[in-house]
């Protein structure tokens, strides 16, 4: 077994770990968009700061989202001002919810304000750019949060093999941990920085080697961020 199908473990490892509970519960997600919101936001509230204060925000915002009678015509500002009294006081993540919840809001109706159905159907026709680009335009999503996204809601709902070669970039979150693995694995140069030319290097190594690019993307993240966490699991293993 060469290294990038090793690191392709590690994907796997990440999907029982952490996809786990919502492989069991995609159904509900499926069907229920207060679920499908729940989903959406154990993604995207995780930028580039520590993953307490993620978690601390998001189960903050979860609590308020419950409490609130949302339809189409919920009232932005006494929403602000709820999460903000419920302990989401970085205005970003504040501004972060409205907007989706006025994205979902304006979905078709078919969808029935379910962004994890959305998801899931545009990826059967072919949509999974659209859904990308929408999510893009989000604040505070952006690139790396819409394709943390969607990388774990094709593998949550096993929709890999609905991705055509050109549309894996769009399940290709980029953070530090996965750059540093495509670089010692010598997938990119450290001088390499440019997202697109990363996610690239990191697709055609994989299709070279018949391994999952959702998976080694997952595995890079598990082998960066939870590093020690594993040597301790294997020391422990072997004693």
């Amino acid at each position: 077994m060469n290294e990038v199908q090793s690191v392709e473990q590690y994907g796997q490892l990440y999907v029982k770990r952490f996809l786990g509970e919502q492989i069991s519960n995609k159904d509900t997600a499926y069907n229920d968009w207060r679920e499908a919101l729940d989903f959406l936001f154990s993604k995207v509230f995780y930028r580039g700061r520590r993953d307490e204060l993620s978690e601390r925000f998001m189960w903050a915002t979860l609590k308020t989202l419950k409490e609130a009678n949302l339809d189409s015509t919920y009232d932005k500002q006494m929403l602000d001002n709820h999460l903000q009294s419920n302990g989401v006081n970085n205005h970003k993540d504040r501004k972060m919810v409205c907007e989706v919840l006025d994205f979902i809001f304006n979905l078709p109706i078919s969808y029935g304000h379910n962004i994890v159905k959305y998801t899931v159907e545009r990826i059967k026709e072919g949509g999974i750019e659209d859904v990308f680009n929408e999510l893009n335009t989000i604040y505070a999503i952006g690139d790396k949060l819409a394709s943390f996204y969607l990388r774990d809601a094709v593998l949550v709902f096993g929709l890999e093999d609905k991705l055509e070669v050109d549309e894996f970039k769009y399940c290709q979150p980029i953070d530090t941990w996965v750059k540093q693995v495509a670089t010692k694995l010598d997938i990119i140069t450290p001088q390499e920085g440019d997202v697109e030319t990363v996610k690239s290097a990191i697709i055609g190594a994989c299709r070279g080697e018949s391994v999952s690019p959702l998976l080694f993307n997952a595995g890079a993240w598990m082998v960066g961020a939870k590093s020690f966490d594993l040597l301790i699991e294997q020391m422990s293993s072997t004693q």
